[in-house]
């Protein structure tokens, strides 16, 4: 199994490559995974994280017009990572 991108294609994003995520921003109980849609993009940039936690999945996706910024992304999966911690 690679975990180069999803597994399975996303609507408006086909090809993903692998994101950079802050370590001070990952918790230690929760398996990080985080991708941002591949250039050349149309209207929008979708990126996609997915955190596990115990046997529990949690997938995060954001798109926006002109690109889903990094930072508000980054925000989100770890809210959604303590969540699941």
């Amino acid at each position: 199994m690679s975990y180069d991108g999803p597994l399975h294609p996303l609507r408006g994003g086909p090809v993903f490559e692998p994101e950079g995520f802050p370590e001070a921003a990952r918790l230690d109980d929760v398996w990080l995974a985080a991708f941002a849609e591949a250039a050349p993009y149309g209207k929008e940039r979708t990126r996609v994280a997915y955190a596990t936690a115990g046997d529990t999945v949690a997938m995060v996706t954001q798109s926006r017009p002109g690109g889903a910024a990094a930072v508000p992304f980054w925000q989100t999966v770890t809210l959604q990572s303590e969540l699941l911690a």
